[in-house]
C-alpha cells in the first residue's frame, strides 16, 4: 500500500494517465488555427458529440452532490441534479439554434443579435462560470479521493495531479483533445457511476441481515424510516428535524425553469453543439449525452442510499459506535461526511471485492472531472482571446498567435478557479449558489433574444444587472427586514401547527420570507431574481433605442438556414457563400415574434425526448418500489 492504494491500483491508474495523456497530445497535430483549437474544427459524429455532451457536462461535484444529497435526505436528493431532467427535451430545438450560428463562442451569439457591449459583457461573465465549474469539479473531486485514500492522499496533492493532466492536454489540444479524450473519458465515467452502486447495495443487505439492498432501503435506519427515504419529496418534518429546506413539487419547478433558462449560457454548450460536422450531430449528442447523464444520476443516488444503510444502521461493521454517534449529534460533521460518503464507500467496499477496483475507480473519476475541466478551460480562453484580446487589445496577430495565447489564457482560468476553491464549504452549497445561478444572470437575455425582437442591447445590461443584484440581496439578507420574524421558524411553529400536515408543508414550502441559514428559500430566491431580470429587461426594452431591422433580419436569417455537410466559413456568425434556403414561417403570427414552426425532424425528436423522461423517472419509482 502506498498512499492509501494497492499497487494494483496504482498500475491500472498509470496505465489510464499515460494513455489519456497520449491522446490528448496526439490532438496537438490537428490544431492549425482558432476553429481547430476552440471548435475542433467541427469534424466530430454524433457518437463523439454524444460522449463530448455527456462528459463535458458531468463531473465529480455531481456525482457527490447527489450521493451526499441523498446520504442526507433520501431520494429527494436526486432532483440536485434531476433538476436538469425537464430541460432535456429543449436540447433537441435548441442544438440547431447555436449550430446554426457558426459562432465560435457564446459571446459571438450576443454580438451577432445586440452589440459589442452585450458581447463584452457576456465574455466576462462566461468566464466566471467557467472557473465556477473548473473549482466546484476540483473541489468536489478532491473530497471523492480523500474518501476513497482513507485520507492517505491528501485533498491538496488530488487537485494539483489533476489540474495538471488536464492542463497540459488541454493546452496543447485545445476543443478537439477535450472531444477526443472525452470518447474515453465517458466510457469510464459511466463505469465510476455504476460500478460502486452493486456492491454497496450488497453490503446494505449484509449489514440489515437481509434479502436484498433493496429491501434494506424500504427498512431504514433510526430516525429515518423507509417511508422517507425512498420518498421524492422531503417532508417538512423531516426538512426541520436535518436542518434542510423541504424538496417539494414547487421546489422542483423553480429548478426546472431556472435550469432551462441558465443551461443556454453555460460557456460549453456551444460547442457541445457547434463541434459537430452538421446540426444534426449536435441534436443527438447534446440530448443523448445528457439522457445517459440522468441514467447516471439514478446510479449516484441509489449508491447513496445504500451508504444510508452501511453507515447509519447501528452496529454496522463499517462505522463504530462513536463515530456514528458523533455524526448524529454533531450536523457539521454529517455534511462533511456526506461529501465524502462515496468515496468512503469505495474505500471500504471494492477492495474486499478486488485490488485494483479502487485504481478503475480513481482513473475514472479523474476522467470524469478532466472531462469537464478542459472544456471548460478551453471555452473560457476562447471567449477571453476572441472576444477582448482580438478585439480590443492585438487586432492583427497570426492565427498562430491567437492559438498561443488562448492556451496561456486557459492557463490563466485554471489559477483563478484554484483561488475560488477556498470560498466553497459542500457539494450542496456550490450547487444551489453558484452553478445553479450564475449562468442565469444572463440567460433570460439570450432566450428573449431568439423569441423577441423588440429585446435591446440596455434591456440585456438592465435584465443581467436586476437579476445579479436579487440574486445577492436573497442571497445574504432576507428580502424584507419586517417579515424577517417569520423566518426563524418561531412563526410557524407558535401559528400553523394545528392546520393539517399535508397544508402545512405547502405553506411552509411556498413562504417567500421563510429562512434556511442566513438567506431565502432557494424556489423563491429563482422567483425573485428570474422575475426581477424579466420585468427590468421588458421595461427597458420597451423605452430604449431598438435595434436596426438590417441586424436583426441577418440574424433571424442566420439560424433559419440550416448547415450543410462540408460548408466553410471565414468569420463567426456568417453564412457560406451557397447558403440552403432558410426554413420559413413562424408558430405564432404576431409582429416580433420569433418562434419557428417547428420540422419534422425538430417536432418527432422533441416529442420522442419526453418519452424518454417519463421513462426514466418510471425507472427510478420502479426501482424505489423493489424489495418493499
Amino acid at each position: 500500500m502506498w498512499l492509501g492504494l494497492h499497487w494494483l491500483d496504482w498500475i491500472v491508474l498509470c496505465l489510464y494517465l499515460f494513455g489519456i495523456l497520449a491522446i490528448g497530445l496526439w490532438s496537438y497535430r490537428k490544431v492549425h488555427d482558432m476553429s481547430d483549437f476552440f471548435m475542433g474544427g467541427r469534424r466530430f459524429g454524433k457518437v463523439f458529440m454524444m460522449f463530448f455532451a455527456f462528459g463535458s457536462g458531468t463531473s465529480s461535484e455531481q456525482a457527490v452532490s447527489v450521493a451526499a444529497g441523498s446520504f442526507r435526505v433520501g431520494l429527494a436528493g436526486i432532483w440536485y441534479q434531476f433538476l436538469w431532467l425537464w430541460a432535456t427535451p429543449f436540447y433537441w430545438i435548441l442544438a440547431p439554434v447555436f449550430r446554426r450560428m457558426r459562432a465560435l463562442t457564446t459571446s459571438d451569439f450576443f454580438e451577432a443579435r445586440y452589440d459589442r457591449s452585450t458581447a463584452l459583457l457576456y465574455s466576462f461573465l462566461g468566464m466566471c462560470i467557467s472557473i465556477v465549474f473548473i473549482a466546484a469539479a476540483l473541489f468536489m473531486g478532491a473530497k471523492m479521493v480523500e474518501g476513497m485514500t482513507g485520507g492517505a492522499f491528501q485533498m491538496n496533492y488530488a487537485i494539483a495531479a489533476m489540474t495538471v493532466m488536464f492542463v497540459i492536454y488541454g493546452m496543447a489540444g485545445g476543443l478537439g483533445a477535450a472531444v477526443v479524450t472525452d470518447f474515453v473519458q465517458g466510457i469510464l465515467t459511466i463505469i465510476f457511476s455504476f460500478l460502486l452502486l452493486p456492491f454497496s447495495l450488497y453490503y446494505a443487505a449484509q449489514v440489515t441481515g437481509l434479502d436484498s439492498g433493496f429491501a434494506a432501503l424500504h427498512q431504514g435506519v433510526p430516525g429515518r424510516s423507509g417511508e422517507t427515504l425512498l420518498s421524492l419529496t422531503l417532508t417538512l418534518d423531516l426538512a426541520k428535524a436535518m436542518g434542510q429546506e423541504p424538496i417539494t413539487i414547487f421546489y422542483v419547478i423553480m429548478l426546472s425553469i431556472n435550469a432551462l433558462v441558465a443551461i443556454v449560457c453555460q460557456p460549453h454548450i456551444m460547442g457541445v453543439c457547434g463541434a459537430g460536422k452538421t446540426e444534426f450531430e449536435g441534436r443527438f449528442g447534446f440530448t443523448m449525452g445528457n439522457f445517459i447523464k440522468r441514467l447516471c444520476t439514478i446510479a449516484w443516488t441509489f449508491t447513496g442510499l445504500a451508504c444510508v444503510i452501511i453507515y447509519l444502521t447501528p452496529g454496522s461493521e463499517f462505522m463504530s459506535p462513536e463515530t456514528l454517534a458523533d455524526l448524529n449529534d454533531k450536523p457539521e460533521l454529517m455534511k462533511d461526511f456526506a461529501d465524502k460518503v462515496f468515496g468512503v464507500a469505495a474505500h471500504d467496499i471494492l477492495p474486499r471485492i478486488s485490488h485494483g477496483l479502487i485504481g478503475l475507480l480513481f482513473a475514472a473519476l479523474l476522467a470524469a472531472i478532466m472531462s469537464t475541466c478542459d472544456a471548460q478551460m478551453v471555452v473560457a480562453s476562447g471567449l477571453f482571446t476572441e472576444n477582448i484580446y482580438k478585439r480590443y487589445l492585438y487586432k492583427k496577430g497570426s492565427e498562430k498567435h491567437y492559438v498561443w495565447v488562448g492556451r496561456f489564457a486557459g492557463l490563466t482560468i485554471v489559477v483563478f478557479a484554484l483561488a475560488l476553491m477556498s470560498q466553497f464549504t459542500d457539494a450542496i452549497q456550490i450547487l444551489n449558489t453558484y452553478v445553479n445561478a450564475i449562468p442565469a444572470f444572463i440567460g433570460l437575455a439570450f432566450w428573449f433574444g431568439i423569441v423577441w425582437r423588440g429585446f435591446t442591447p440596455a434591456g440585456v445590461w438592465a435584465s443581467t444587472l436586476a437579476t445579479m443584484i436579487a440574486w445577492y440581496l436573497t442571497q445574504t439578507h432576507s428580502p424584507l427586514g419586517f417579515l424577517q420574524s417569520m423566518g426563524d421558524g418561531a412563526f410557524w411553529q407558535e401559528n400553523i401547527d394545528f392546520l393539517p400536515s399535508r397544508f402545512r408543508e405547502w405553506l411552509w414550502s411556498v413562504a417567500p420570507f421563510t429562512k434556511y441559514g442566513s438567506k431565502t428559500s432557494v424556489p423563491w430566491q429563482y422567483v425573485m431574481y428570474l422575475s426581477s431580470g424579466a420585468i427590468a429587461g421588458i421595461v427597458t426594452s420597451l423605452v430604449s433605442r431598438k435595434t436596426s431591422e438590417e441586424k436583426l433580419n441577418l440574424f433571424y436569417t442566420l439560424i433559419r438556414t440550416p448547415v450543410r455537410p462540408g460548408e466553410h466559413v471565414d468569420s463567426p456568425c456568417t453564412l457560406p457563400e451557397n447558403p440552403l434556403p432558410p426554413e420559413t414561417g413562424k408558430l405564432i403570427p404576431i409582429d416580433g415574434i420569433e418562434i419557428p414552426k417547428p420540422s419534422r425532424v425538430g417536432l418527432l425528436g422533441f416529442l420522442g425526448a419526453w418519452v424518454v423522461v417519463g421513462a426514466i423517472l418510471w425507472l427510478t419509482k420502479f426501482l424505489a418500489s423493489l424489495g418493499a
